[in-house]
């Protein structure tokens, strides 16, 4: 009897072990990662205001981005101030750049999972008035090119970079001075072109770190799942449903994993502050249970 209750107690105590290692395997994965943004570089290309003075456009590169990835819940924003307080610190500014040796010394000195550095590859205007019937039209048009690498601070890998381009076309403004490293086009402008490719960045910064939460509720195609406005889940927006499975152990039976099935893709219908419903999109679906998974994608 004695026998029976030690193996029981020890079987207990095995599988409490087992459970503790998986949920902190889970919290792991489901926790914010620590990422910070360092100033972009811009080439020493700066905007001439036409009040005078001059606007920092790598600063407001790097502002943009930061104000676009808090909206993630699945990151935990650095402010710039201790990304510089760091560079300055450890003499990473001289050369003012950033590779992955100095990102795995600034994650390890904050804690970073990721570091993002980006460059702006070019910003310029162009004139492209028009005169028709001897009136004179007046268009402007704004680029504004960035390069960009995420680095995982951990492994010292660019886990994404890319150059992407932010364009706007005006009509009926001034168009003077422009050529060369300075024009007396305003900020303003520049910051529309500025922010649409600074979105494409956030979003593609994002998919290396997935929005992920729990399905709650199953009623027959809709499902209720328990992200929201505050995990800046929006209408449209589609998701992987999967469900996990068994852990996953390597040699020495430490937890390295979990086994995922895949079951189905949903589409956002409406969305709360902590609480989404979605539609179940495939056509023959596999049954969806309370307590899936859910993933952007």
């Amino acid at each position: 009897m004695k026998s029976f209750f030690t193996c029981k107690t020890i079987l207990t105590i095995f599988l409490a072990t087992v459970f503790c290692f998986s949920a902190a395997t889970l919290s792991a994965e489901c926790s914010p990662k620590r990422i910070g943004i360092s100033k972009f570089e811009t080439n020493n290309f700066y905007v001439a205001l036409p009040g005078g003075g001059s606007y920092d456009i790598g600063l407001g590169a790097t502002d943009m981005l930061t104000t676009e990835l808090i909206k993630n819940k699945n990151f935990e924003v650095i402010e710039r101030n201790q990304i510089s307080a760091v560079m300055k610190e450890q003499a990473f500014e001289a050369s003012g750049a950033v590779d992955q040796a100095s990102a795995a010394k600034m994650g390890e000195l904050l804690g970073l999972k990721y570091l993002v550095y980006g460059k702006i590859i070019s910003a310029g205007a162009e004139d492209k008035s028009t005169e028709l019937m001897g009136v004179r039209v007046n268009k402007l048009s704004v680029k504004v090119q960035i390069a960009v690498r995420m680095i995982d601070t951990t492994t010292g890998v660019v886990v994404w970079a890319d150059q992407v381009e932010g364009k706007v076309d005006k009509s009926g403004v001034k168009v003077q001075n422009l050529g060369g490293t300075r024009t007396a086009v305003s900020a303003s402008v520049y910051d529309e072109a500025l922010q649409k490719a600074i979105s494409q960045i956030a979003k593609n910064i994002s998919q290396q770190s997935p929005t992920e939460g729990s399905v709650v509720k199953v009623n027959g195609k809709k499902l209720f799942i328990d992200i929201g406005v505050d995990q800046n889940v929006q209408p449209g927006q589609t998701f992987k449903v999967y469900r996990e499975g068994e852990a996953i152990t390597n040699a020495a039976g430490e937890i390295i994993g979990v086994d995922k099935t895949d079951i189905c893709i949903i589409k956002i219908l409406t969305v709360e502050g902590n609480m989404s419903t979605a539609e179940i999109t495939d056509k023959k679906p596999q049954p969806v249970k309370q307590g899936d998974r859910v993933r952007s994608i």
